[in-house]
């Protein structure tokens, strides 16, 4: 199977991608209730811009030297809390650029779960052979990679820096229905 007849249904697969996070994110309300606000966003920002933070990751409490985890003034911190982090950005952000990314991300995803299946099937039915799949060739492999790719990977990172349960339960909504229009489009699209 000639690889570059998996790009279209890639961007096809990623287009779709696209669209169903819009629809998540801007109109379905689900995430409404994901991110809270600060009760006195003014004096918080107030204080925070006294700071001059660079961007970054920030967590708090935090010691920079591994060796001061076992110090008492960090112990004592770290039981009193309160725990988080901050993410600060570098600037105002650029909605257009985010959705071009974003699109971007979404094909490459759907391009590299493609290129795997194509890669197996060549592998077992040779490289020359072109064989009608079947939706347990495609769809099922397609839907377990997008969903490990959309679901498992960023709950890594959410479980890690303390994100909510709702925010996770909803991203993981989210991650399996992108896995579901990349196997779908991969599936009704591939090149036989």
């Amino acid at each position: 199977m000639d690889i570059a007849a998996l790009i279209f249904p890639a961007v096809v697969a990623g287009f779709g991608v696209w669209i169903a996070a819009a629809i998540m994110w801007m109109f379905s309300g689900i995430h409404n209730k994901d991110v809270n606000p600060l009760p006195d966003e003014a004096g918080f920002l107030e204080h925070l811009k006294g700071q001059n933070l660079p961007a970054g990751q920030y967590m708090w409490p935090n010691c920079q030297d591994r060796k001061d985890v076992n110090s008492d003034a960090f112990k004592a911190r770290w039981k009193a809390g309160p725990w988080g982090t901050l993410n600060i950005m570098s600037g105002q952000p650029n909605f257009l650029r985010n959705l071009i990314g974003s699109f971007i991300l979404y094909t490459l995803i759907a391009f590299a779960i493609a290129a795997a299946i194509a890669s197996v099937l060549n592998g077992v039915h040779g490289a020359e052979v072109l064989v009608t799949c079947t939706w347990c060739q495609v769809f099922t492999p397609s839907l377990i990679l997008a969903a490990a790719g959309y679901m498992a990977a960023p709950l890594c990172m959410d479980l890690f820096m303390g994100k909510q349960v709702r925010f996770m339960i909803t991203q993981s909504i989210d991650g399996l229905i992108y896995a579901g229009v990349t196997a779908l489009v991969l599936t009704l699209m591939w090149p036989v």
